[in-house]
């Protein structure tokens, strides 16, 4: 079977969301799956000496727009959580690492569903109990969802795997492995799919 596409993505990443659908059907095509990595954008941001000085209010009320747009001519629903851009999601990674540690389909299917539920239904996955209740859709108990929030093996990887991805050239969200070739941006699927079109010629 050939090599899963690699996903690095991070909860708060609108444009992770909006690709969802369209990297499962294209890995799908190409008999592949999606190995989605969750990674700290903020860490990465760090690693790269680029911190984003705010947001003019009329670029962030574009970004609203736009992210509302697309989604609608994508046919996803879109709930902006009220935790957005500032909550802490660190648990929430922390519990895809701490369920990857023994069954790394499982966290992909985890980190999948956590990103839908953030972002098409708003839920707050700062907040413990709303985290355990999204986590459940995925088979992962309460006291897992608790346990990593204290879990510094769980934490230690997450902080790797960021790192590692920096070190990588990784810098945003979604940032696609294909092969090794690197793709960023939801807009970038689509190349995905030319691109390994013509790899099987």
């Amino acid at each position: 079977m050939a090599d899963p596409i690699i996903c690095y993505f991070d909860f708060p990443s609108a444009h992770t969301y909006l690709g969802v659908k369209e990297l499962q059907a294209v890995a799908a095509k190409y008999g592949r799956t999606v190995d989605w990595r969750p990674v700290s954008i903020m860490d990465l941001w760090k690693a790269h000496d680029y911190m984003p000085i705010g947001n003019p209010i009329a670029k962030g009320r574009y970004i609203k727009k736009d992210f509302t747009r697309t989604a609608g001519l994508l046919g996803l629903p879109l709930n902006i959580p009220a935790s957005f851009p500032m909550g802490d999601l660190s648990q929430a990674r922390h519990l895809c690492w701490r369920v990857r540690a023994g069954d790394e389909a499982k966290a992909s299917e985890l980190g999948v569903t956590l990103l839908n539920a953030y972002w098409s239904e708003g839920k707050d996955l700062t907040e413990e109990d709303v985290l355990a209740e999204v986590a459940a859709r995925a088979g992962i108990s309460a006291n897992e969802v608790a346990a990593a929030a204290t879990d510094e093996a769980a934490a230690k990887a997450s902080a790797d795997e960021t790192a590692a991805a920096a070190e990588m050239g990784i810098f945003g969200a979604p940032h696609m492995l294909v092969d090794g070739e690197p793709f960023w941006g939801h807009d970038r699927i689509r190349y995905i799919d030319k691109w390994l079109e013509k790899q099987a010629a």
